[in-house]
């Protein structure tokens, strides 16, 4: 029989490798464990892993299936989501990712006309590189990401938003030697920006591998300020660095790389009226 009992075991079977560890991890006896598995791979007519020991791997047969007992599971987890918004009358808690650009520069001014608003709803923000923010949406860790989408092409699985894009700035502390002619290929720099996507949109200069790479654009401010790195960030960013950091901008083009900040839920996600506004606090700044 395939319940959704079943569909968790098999989901932790696939991600912790041993019906031990999948039993530890649902609060089952592995005997039980081990009789719910039988039972779901006679259900669906085949085997879904194959032994070796107490290890197990996806057969074929496993691995065309899991995504669908995760969507189906998710989907359980959405049901109930939405019937709780129902029972207490507001939309609850969002869990939101935000990127290194986005944390730093559109993220308080958001939050500050959300609850402005005079909403009820809760939140939680996680921060971190976009594609590892991505990848917690699409398990339903999170349940919004405002973050760099980058060149991906557009997922069918994924519903966005797009925010204006950003390009990149640069700025260096006030005594730095580039500002009284020293090349710029002679010092490393600094950024939130993933060297693969740098190496694809190069610099106005040879500037080399980064010196310095963060997710938090305070810690890279504070460490130009003390160093001769050059910091790179997209202009939003730099704006409000420039403001609270001592550092002093470098004038002319620095990369043809455009940040597109967008807003990023699961197409299959339940209807928020709170997600919704959220959305137009992130618009509106």
């Amino acid at each position: 029989m395939f319940t959704l009992r079943n569909a968790r075991l098999f989901i932790a079977c696939a991600d912790h490798g041993t019906l031990t560890a999948a039993a530890g991890v649902l609060n089952v006896s592995q005997p039980a464990a081990t009789k719910s598995l039988a039972q779901l791979e006679a259900a669906l007519g085949g085997a879904l892993f194959e032994r070796s020991g107490r290890r197990l791997s996806l057969t074929t047969l496993g691995e065309a299936l899991l995504p669908r007992a995760r969507a189906l599971v998710q989907q359980a987890r959405d049901m109930e989501a939405e019937a709780r918004r129902w029972r207490s009358g507001e939309d609850g808690l969002i869990r939101l990712g935000a990127g290194p650009a986005v944390a730093f520069s559109l993220l308080p001014d958001a939050v500050k006309r959300f609850y402005a608003s005079g909403s009820a709803a809760r939140l939680t923000v996680r921060s971190g590189a976009a594609g590892e923010l991505i990848e917690r949406l699409r398990r339903g860790e999170l349940d919004m990401v405002v973050a760099d989408r980058g060149d991906d092409e557009a997922d069918p699985a994924l519903a966005a938003r797009a925010l204006p894009d950003q390009s990149l700035a640069a700025a260096v502390r006030p005594s730095h030697p580039a500002l009284a002619g020293a090349p710029l290929e002679d010092f490393r720099i600094a950024t939130a920006t993933p060297p693969e996507r740098l190496r694809q949109f190069p610099l106005g200069w040879n500037a080399g591998a980064p010196g310095i790479v963060c997710d938090d654009y305070g810690v890279l401010a504070r460490a130009c300020a003390v160093s001769d790195h050059i910091l790179i960030a997209p202009a939003p960013v730099m704006a409000r660095i420039l403001t609270e950091h001592a550092l002093v901008p470098l004038t002319g083009k620095v990369s043809a790389l455009v940040v597109r900040p967008a807003l990023i839920w699961r197409a299959d996600a339940p209807a928020s009226a709170a997600r919704e506004a959220l959305c137009a606090c992130f618009e509106g700044v």
